[in-house]
């Protein structure tokens, strides 16, 4: 976690930010890992409707408890297709929770470390020209940080090393090209890898399965799949 090995539990929740990745080695396979992406307007919004103040996560992970029931309740009225009144209500509980815990650090949590200013403007170039070639020293010369400390720097405060962090930005763009109905080409020349091969090899070794089974799979299986338009806007992790 944050470039650091350290022990994740069933029932524990791990809170990342927009630009962080997290590396999780699970001790029980049959647990399933359960994923909430929040836009920030909706944080911001329940934040004010309930009076607790900015969204901010102070810490990175929080422990087994009552939010953990609250979130398993939730999943299970998703996999149950249930009304959308009962999972909106469950996801309302959910939010309001979670922002009062991270946020006021009532319950025992493991504190989240300030980004490095540096680390942020290197994550926020990074991911305006992802699909290009970018060096290390190219980066660490355009910020004024040394190549060694930039690197260092960047792995603790985002999880992964700077080309890493560009390789899983281009396989998540190549995933929602491949889902809207591009092929495997297309998709590598959109977001920057050689060719076909040098994607599929790359999206194996990060999902297990080609990128042209992913791609057919989830059309196949999502009623809401749409096509969009080509872009090299950067995705969200």
């Amino acid at each position: 976690m944050r470039g650091t090995d350290d022990g994740f539990r069933s029932g524990e929740i791990l809170l990342a930010e927009i630009d962080e990745v997290q590396r999780i080695t699970r001790t029980d396979p049959a647990r399933p890992l359960f994923t909430i992406f929040w836009r920030r307007s909706a944080l911001e919004r329940a934040a004010r409707e309930f009076g607790l103040g900015t969204p901010q996560w102070l810490v990175t992970r929080l422990p087994v408890g009552a939010l953990s029931g609250d979130f398993a309740r939730l999943h299970a009225l998703l996999e149950s297709a249930a009304e959308p009144e009962a999972i909106l209500q469950a996801y309302q509980t959910v939010t309001v929770a979670l922002l009062r815990i991270a946020s006021q650090g009532t319950e025992p949590a493991v504190r989240r470390h300030p980004c490095h200013p540096g680390v942020r403007r290197a994550a926020k170039r990074v991911k305006a020209s992802f699909a290009e070639s970018l060096s290390l020293d190219a980066l660490a010369s355009e910020l004024r940080m040394s190549k060694c400390h930039l690197a260092r720097c960047f792995e603790r405060s985002l999880g992964v090393p700077p080309h890493r962090y560009r390789r899983l930005l281009r396989l998540q763009a190549a995933r929602r090209l491949l889902e809207n109905g591009l092929s495997v080409g297309e998709a590598a020349s959109e977001t920057g890898f050689a060719d076909a091969p040098h994607l599929t090899r790359a999206f194996r070794d990060w999902l297990g399965v080609s990128p042209a089974a992913w791609g057919s799979a989830w059309r196949g299986s999502d009623p809401w799949s749409t096509q969009a338009p080509r872009t090299n806007a950067p995705p969200k992790l």
